[in-house]
C-alpha cells in the first residue's frame, strides 16, 4: 500500500517512520524511536485501532494488520515505502555522467582524537555508499577519544571488491606506513575491509580488529542491470519518486531520508547508481577466503552471514551478533546500541 498525504503527495520513507513515531510518542506518553516495539511498549488490539486511527486522521494510509505484522516505526515505514519497480527516474539516468573513475579518495577525518597515533592507532572506517554520515554519527560514538578516519567507495566507474580494497591498501599505507591497524567497514564497506584486512595481513601487518556492520545478506547472483534496476526501484519507493524529478530534488529527499552524504552533487547521482551496482555484483561473487583475524560482525537476521565462512576456512570464529531489526535498511543496525557497545569496548581491547 503507498503511504499518501490526503491530496495524493507521496510520503517518503523517512517521512512515515518520524510520522509513526509521532503518533506511538502521543498514544505511549514516552519517546520512541524508530526501532522500538510495539508490543515491548505496551501496545494491544486496542492500541493499534487508536494509532491507526490517529494515523488516518494524519493522511497515512495504514491497516491495522499491517501495523501488528511490522511492530517498529522503522519496519511498517518501509512495508508503506516498498520498491517501486514501475518508476524510472530519469535523473539517475541521465547522460553525461561525470567521467567513469575506479578510484576513491584517501583517509578523510571522522574524529579529531585526543591520542597521538603512537599511544592509539587510529580507526580506519569503509563507508557505504548511502548512509555515511549516520555512519560518522556512529563511529564517533564508538572511539572515545582515538583518532577515526572514513574511506569512501568510488563513485564511478566498475571497480569491484578486490581492485576497491587494493586502492584503500595504498591509501591506508600512505597515510600510516605500520600496523597495528583497526579497521570497520559499513554494509558493502564491511566486506571490502574484510578484503583490506586479509590483504593487510598478507603482507605482514598486524590488524588488531575487524568491525563489519550490516554486510549485504546473501543473495542469488544477478547482472548489473538487474541489480541496477533494483537498486531504482527501491530509491523510488523509499523517496516517493515518480520519475520526474531533477537531480537536486532527488539528492535532497535522498538527504532528507539519511540516504548519502551531504557533499554529494546532483551530478554525481547517475554514476553512483551504476558504481552501486557493478560493486554489488562482486559483493555477491566475492568468496570470502579464509581470514584468521580478530573481528566482530553485526548482521540483520537469524541465519548465518556468508561472511562467516572466512574465519570458519581458517578455523576461529568471530564475535557475531544477529540482530532482529528486519529491515531492508542497514540504518538499524548501524543505529543499534549493542553495535556501539560492543564496539567500543573491542577497540579499547
Amino acid at each position: 500500500m503507498d503511504a499518501t498525504f490526503p491530496n495524493r503527495t507521496p510520503l517518503t520513507c523517512g517521512t512515515v517512520e518520524r510520522l509513526l513515531c509521532e503518533l506511538w510518542e502521543e498514544h505511549f506518553g514516552r519517546p520512541v524511536s524508530p526501532y522500538d516495539d510495539f508490543y515491548e511498549l505496551g501496545g494491544d488490539s486496542l492500541s493499534v485501532v487508536e494509532i491507526v486511527t490517529a494515523a488516518r486522521r494524519r493522511g497515512l494510509a495504514v491497516r491495522s494488520s499491517a501495523a501488528l505484522r511490522y511492530p517498529t516505526p522503522a519496519r511498517l515505514a518501509e512495508h508503506l515505502t516498498p520498491p517501486d519497480p514501475a518508476v524510472r527516474p530519469a535523473a539517475l539516468l541521465a547522460a553525461g555522467e561525470p567521467p567513469p573513475a575506479d578510484t576513491a579518495p584517501g583517509p578523510v577525518p571522522i574524529t579529531d582524537g585526543r591520542a597521538a597515533f603512537d599511544e592509539a592507532e587510529p580507526l580506519y572506517v569503509v563507508h557505504s555508499d548511502r548512509h555515511t554520515r549516520a555512519e560518522r554519527e556512529a563511529v564517533a560514538g564508538w572511539t572515545d577519544g582515538r583518532a577515526a578516519f572514513g574511506l569512501a567507495l568510488p563513485a564511478a566507474g566498475t571497480a569491484g571488491v578486490e581492485a576497491v580494497a587494493e586502492h584503500l591498501l595504498a591509501a591506508v599505507r600512505a597515510h600510516r606506513p605500520r600496523g597495528p591497524y583497526r579497521l570497520a567497514g559499513f554494509d558493502q564497506g564491511a566486506v571490502v575491509a574484510l578484503e583490506l584486512a586479509r590483504r593487510l595481513a598478507e603482507s605482514g601487518e598486524e590488524v588488531a580488529l575487524l568491525a563489519m556492520v550490516a554486510p549485504p545478506p546473501a543473495a542469488q547472483p544477478a547482472t548489473v542491470e538487474d541489480l541496477l534496476d533494483a537498486r531504482l526501484a527501491e530509491l523510488a519507493g523509499r523517496l516517493a519518486l515518480t520519475g520526474d524529478e531533477s537531480a537536486a530534488e532527488i539528492r535532497d529527499r535522498a538527504l532528507a531520508d539519511h540516504w548519502y552524504d551531504e557533499r554529494l552533487r546532483p551530478e554525481e547521482l547517475p554514476a553512483r547508481q551504476r558504481a552501486w551496482a557493478h560493486l554489488a555484483r562482486s559483493v555477491q561473487q566475492y568468496p570470502y577466503p579464509a581470514y584468521a583475524g580478530r573481528a566482530v560482525l553485526f548482521t540483520d537476521g537469524e541465519h548465518a552471514h556468508p561472511a562467516e565462512r572466512a574465519w570458519t576456512g581458517a578455523g576461529r570464529t568471530p564475535d557475531v551478533h544477529r540482530l532482529d531489526h528486519g529491515l531492508r535498511s542497514p540504518l538499524g543496525v548501524i543505529r543499534d546500541p549493542l553495535v556501539a557497545e560492543t564496539t567500543r569496548k573491542a577497540l579499547k581491547e
